[in-house]
């Protein structure tokens, strides 16, 4: 599905509201996080793991003490959505990973970023979701960097937040698993991809201007592209100088990928295609963390009209490469305004996540209901089908072994898609969120996680250490 068109914003300080504060306010010098007085997190975190332990046992004495603000639940704001969402079904505690994951970078004892992939429909394509998310976490943890972001525009409203990111359009082909399909599959881990056959073509990514809240340094840029029989060429170019050319041709198919370094700041990174057919997948950008300093970098992985039967004609072998050199922490599937048919969807789920566990068996996945949708204008309930499907994937989550979220019901449950429409928090059509609306919902998933681990830590008192 399409993107219904230009956003209405809640103007003034709502907006900022949305778009940031999901912690404590930013001002009160916490990273936006405040560990409340009764919050399990405050009892876990008021002595390290290591109380009690006897003197010989070096490897306690070697664990330091949890960061409390790193951890603490995130304020829930109710001031234009009332409803509290609910918690996270999560019976044989998969989110763990990512929990211990968390609690290394509130330790100091983290050796990488914690990344989080987010693949979505048309509702993913625009970031309001996944940018709310990063830009919370970020105030928490540091910005670790924009994370990945295709480098192709298969619909006028593909467009990342807190990056910029364009083609010379007319001089690339542009494919998705919704749209201009490819028959080898070769769609990469996002299910997008741009190739072209001119020399001189150019796809580029650059950091954000500096009124962005984030995003606007990159110390690293990884470029995803295919390698095959016959590939082309294509030179990376930083900042307006050639730094190297890579080839695209091997023996096989598989993923490419090409690490460039730079200094600490404002970038612009452009793939310019040589001679030959070359495809390029997309480009990560993150940012070398300080000493002892990682953050959380979320991936909006959206495509127009996906489901999952689409994703089963991704190429297996590449997107097991690709899922493997990124090492997501944690999966999430928003993914259902496009499924119509019921008796199929649990068998595409199990062959599509069959590739995530075989690239990343450790890695939680949570699943998603979509969100709230009505058949008319006029409605006063929700379409049938939704409320049909958020049940189904209920169920289809708990026999993959996969936590559950319903995304729905954070929403408000039955019709909520037309109070969040009379609010400016939806399109038109019912069926888009605005990029408040997105705002929202998004920190409403980073509140439901966070609110989960509580449950968690008391439980692993010895989380992150050695």
């Amino acid at each position: 599905m399409g993107f219904a068109g230009p956003t209405r914003t809640l103007g003034g300080a709502c907006t900022i509201l949305l778009a940031c504060r999901v912690g404590a306010p930013l001002s009160q010098g916490t990273g936006g996080a405040r560990a409340r007085t009764g919050d399990a997190v405050s009892d876990v975190v008021a002595a390290p793991s290591n109380a009690g332990a006897e003197d010989g046992d070096a490897t306690a004495r070697a664990c330091p003490p949890i960061d409390a603000a790193k951890l603490a639940e995130f304020e829930l704001d109710t001031q234009v959505l009332t409803i509290v969402p609910p918690p996270i079904v999560d019976d044989t505690h998969v989110l763990g990973h990512l929990y211990a994951r968390l609690v290394e970078i509130a330790r100091g004892r983290a050796k990488d970023h914690v990344r989080i992939g987010v693949y979505g429909d048309s509702n993913m394509t625009m970031d309001y979701i996944t940018s709310a998310m990063r830009r919370a976490l970020a105030a928490r943890f540091g910005d670790a960097g924009h994370g990945f972001v295709a480098l192709a525009r298969p619909w006028q409203w593909y467009r990342h937040q807190d990056v910029r990111h364009d083609l010379q359009k007319p001089l690339w082909r542009m494919f998705a698993t919704s749209t201009n399909h490819v028959s080898d599959g070769y769609y990469g881990f996002a299910n997008i991809a741009a190739e072209t056959t001119t020399s001189g073509a150019v796809t580029w990514v650059e950091t954000a201007d500096d009124s962005a809240p984030m995003g606007t340094k990159c110390s690293r840029f990884d470029v995803y592209y295919l390698k095959r029989p016959r590939g082309g060429s294509f030179t990376i170019r930083v900042d307006g100088a050639d730094l190297r050319t890579v080839s695209t041709a091997a023996d096989g198919y598989e993923a490419g990928f090409e690490g460039v370094d730079v200094p600490d700041g404002p970038h612009k990174l452009e793939c310019v295609a040589g001679k030959g057919r070359v495809r390029l997948f997309g480009v990560t950008l993150e940012r070398n963390p300080e000493p002892a300093r990682y953050g959380v970098q979320v991936d909006s992985l959206g495509v127009g009209a996906l489901n999952f039967e689409q994703m089963t004609h991704v190429e297996s072998t590449t997107r097991v490469q690709m899922l493997a050199h990124r090492k997501y922490d944690l999966v999430v599937f928003l993914i259902g305004t496009n499924m119509f048919a019921p008796e199929y969807h649990a068998t595409w789920v199990k062959q599509v996540l069959t590739d995530f566990r075989t690239a990343l068996p450790e890695t939680p996945i949570l699943i998603l209901s979509p969100p709230d949708i009505v058949l008319h204008h006029v409605d006063l309930h929700s379409d049938p089908r939704i409320v049909r499907l958020a049940k189904q994937m209920k169920t289809i989550a708990a026999a993959e072994n996969a936590a559950f979220w319903d995304f729905r019901d954070a929403m408000g449950g039955d019709a909520a898609i037309q109070r969040f429409h009379r609010m400016h928090l939806a399109e038109p059509d019912r069926v888009h969120l605005s990029r408040d609306g997105g705002a929202v919902m998004g920190n409403r998933l980073v509140y439901a996680i966070f609110k989960d681990m509580q449950k968690w830590l008391p439980d692993h008192p010895d989380a992150g250490c050695p």
